[in-house]
């Protein structure tokens, strides 16, 4: 399990030879440890929280390449394609299982904040069931695709900080204040990946450039953008995958609808909405300021 594990992250390859594997952007670990400094939190704590909170997006990450069957994570193969699905999904639990334990075992870390990370793992998996369910399910509406991307994405980065609060001591205001930062920054990044899934640079995001039109992925751009483009319901409604010409269509289909200027909008105001957050919260922060302007800069430095 240790040698499936060490793949995913990039430390060796299937036949045990160590090499430097791609990483992610660490988001989340660097959420904690900004949001540590801000409350003057025991920095050996907040590297503990930071691995846990790392270990469990990690766990998310294997199983959401199983359910959608992508291919590559990180500039690699992803783990199913080369340990298979049964192998691949056991892996993610054991990272999943590690995760709450590093943070349970730790001794400066309250029982509620091991709840909260637990809590977070449940709604996690509702936002993945909702994104499956949806793939077949016809009249998605935008409330319940935002539900599903807080969930999806959101929560994870909210409990980091909310995790991180409660290690500090901080009272339920300022835990809940943190929270709402976190999944305000995260609906920021899913709305920022979802354009990337129609308009990304496939050296950047590896997939190709209109991958989620082509395969009728129901995002927060394309589901805004479906219930003002007929052509594009029709297109979706047929059920059978887009080839090249058909995906640029429906690209400038939502185009034409205003969903790509409206969902590169909602960046940006979901990131105002954040800091205001965190000025509740602490009386401002840079680093959790910056750590929120991530996803303007993610989304431009990744469009084709």
């Amino acid at each position: 399990m240790r040698l499936i594990a060490g793949h995913h992250f990039g430390w060796w390859d299937s036949a045990g030879n160590a090499h430097r594997g791609g990483t992610g952007k660490a988001v989340r670990p660097a959420l904690v440890l900004a949001a540590a400094e801000a409350l003057q939190a025991s920095p050996d704590t907040a590297v503990t929280v930071a691995a846990a909170i790392e270990l469990v997006h990690n766990f998310t990450l294997v199983h959401d390449d199983v359910h959608d069957q992508d291919v590559r994570r990180h500039g690699q193969p992803a783990l199913w394609t080369v340990y298979g699905t049964v192998d691949a999904l056991l892996a993610g639990n054991a990272l999943l299982a590690l995760g709450l334990e590093t943070l349970a075992t730790h001794g400066e870390v309250p029982s509620a904040a091991v709840a909260r990370l637990a809590r977070c793992v449940t709604e996690l998996c509702e936002g993945q069931s909702m994104d499956i369910a949806f793939e077949q399910r016809p009249g998605i509406t935008l409330d319940e695709c935002l539900l599903m991307s807080a969930r999806k994405t959101g929560v994870l980065l909210g409990c980091a900080c909310a995790v991180t609060a409660l290690t500090a001591g901080a009272d339920a205001a300022v835990v809940d204040a943190l929270d709402d930062y976190g999944v305000e920054i995260g609906v920021a990044f899913q709305f920022a990946n979802d354009l990337l899934g129609i308009w990304g640079d496939e050296s950047a995001t590896g997939k190709p450039t209109g991958s989620d039109l082509a395969r009728l992925k129901k995002t927060l751009p394309i589901v805004r953008a479906l219930g003002s483009e007929p052509e594009l319901a029709e297109l979706y409604a047929n059920g059978v995958e887009l080839d090249d010409e058909q995906a640029r269509y429906a690209a400038s289909l939502v185009i034409r609808s205003g969903a790509r200027d409206w969902a590169e909008s909602e960046i940006r105001r979901r990131i105002d909405v954040a800091i205001t957050h965190v000025d509740r919260a602490v009386g401002g922060s840079e680093k959790l300021t910056a750590l929120a302007e991530l996803a303007v800069r993610y989304y431009r430095d990744n469009l084709a």
